[in-house]
């Protein structure tokens, strides 16, 4: 789940990394309500990157141009995604731009800090930015270390070296997966700032987050309609642009029901993945989801039965089946209660095929003729 900037300059500010303190609005008019003063930077806040490339960070020098910005930015779309609020924040004076952030090194195999003594549009990509491994338990002298390898020294290094230290503390203990500040500013009177903040929460920690528990639907802005009341349900639902919808328990077991589905000439309109031991009331959920999508013209089921009995997916698929007698489902259910579901599905119409490369053959051919 990725932080709206506002939003992680908050929990910055909880642990005293210094931000500035802005205001969001939402519609044009609340500029006249602002209680900042001019210069101020209007910005859209968004879930992309490439905001400044766009045209969705703006400056303005009283209050009718802010007015007259704030009412084009509000209708500004970035990457596809439409701005739904902006920050207005004092305009700051910049002696020198920094980049820092903390994310996982899958390479390396631990946390690593990455530090630029230059800021900017795309800078986690330059040859600038250095990187401090996370070897084990974070130590205060990681910090230091990646201040120093970005140049600084004196009271800048020691300013530096406490922003990344609490934010290392920010990173580890809300289950970050990327918490950056892009730039941090040192000010021409001396005061460093964070003028800008990413952070992504990983998604299967939020349960485990107070802070972040409802925080979902506000910020899944990049997805369907679909996706998002999968999301909401507990389902990992990606549609893709095919007619054949896919249901299967497990990403691995998904995946190669996709590739499946097209090596035989099909194309899968959906990744759906219902997770183990999903029951009668999570397979109709993940049911009416693939079906409510006007592409999908057949249904391939592909259930391995281990924590995931077969008799309950068996269920939802016999009411599934009495309340869509049009709508072709091809089934493939072996292990946990196999013989159960089998019994539980006759007189469906329901094609029920042990044989996996049979079953994907099957709804293949059915979705070419549809």
């Amino acid at each position: 789940m990725k932080l709206f900037e506002f939003e992680a300059k908050t929990i910055m500010r909880s642990v005293g990394i210094p931000a500035p303190k802005g205001q969001i609005i939402k519609i044009p008019e609340e500029v006249f309500n602002l209680k900042l003063e001019y210069p101020v930077v209007i910005k859209c806040q968004v879930q992309s990157g490439g905001r400044g490339k766009a045209g969705g960070v703006k400056f303005a020098n009283n209050i009718d141009e802010a007015y007259e910005l704030a009412k084009k930015l509000l209708s500004l779309e970035i990457n596809g995604i439409k701005t739904s609020s902006l920050l207005i924040e004092p305009k700051t004076d910049i002696e020198k731009e920094l980049y820092v952030a903390v994310t996982l090194d899958r390479g390396r195999k631990c946390h690593i800090l990455l530090g630029s003594s230059e800021g900017g549009v795309e800078i986690e990509s330059s040859d600038s930015v250095k990187i401090i491994p996370v070897q084990n338990d974070y130590k205060p002298y990681l910090g230091r270390r990646l201040a120093q390898s970005m140049g600084l020294s004196g009271k800048k290094l020691n300013a530096v070296s406490e922003v990344v230290n609490k934010l290392y503390f920010l990173y580890e203990n809300y289950d970050l997966e990327l918490a950056e500040i892009n730039p941090l500013v040192f000010t021409k009177d001396g005061t460093i700032l964070a003028l800008d903040g990413k952070m992504t929460v990983n998604d299967d920690a939020i349960d485990r987050q107070p802070l972040f528990q409802g925080w979902e639907v506000n910020h899944l802005t990049d997805v369907s309609e679909r996706e998002l009341k999968a999301k909401i349900a507990g389902l990992n639902l990606v549609e893709l642009t095919g007619k054949i919808g896919i249901i299967c328990n497990g990403a691995g077991l998904t995946m190669a029901t996709m590739d499946l589905v097209k090596k035989y000439g099909g194309e899968p309109a959906n990744f759906l993945d219902v997770g183990g031991g999903a029951d009668e009331s999570r397979v109709k959920r993940a049911l009416k989801l693939v079906a409510d999508n006007p592409s999908v013209k057949i249904i391939l089921i592909n259930i391995l039965g281990g924590i995931t009995a077969c008799d309950e997916v068996a269920k939802a698929l016999k009411v599934f089946a009495g309340e869509n007698p049009d709508k072709k489902v091809v089934v493939r259910l072996l292990g946990n209660n196999q013989e159960k579901a089998t019994e539980i599905m006759q007189g469906t119409g329901i094609k029920s095929i042990n044989d996996l490369d049979q079953a994907v053959k099957e709804a293949v051919a059915l979705g070419s003729k549809i």
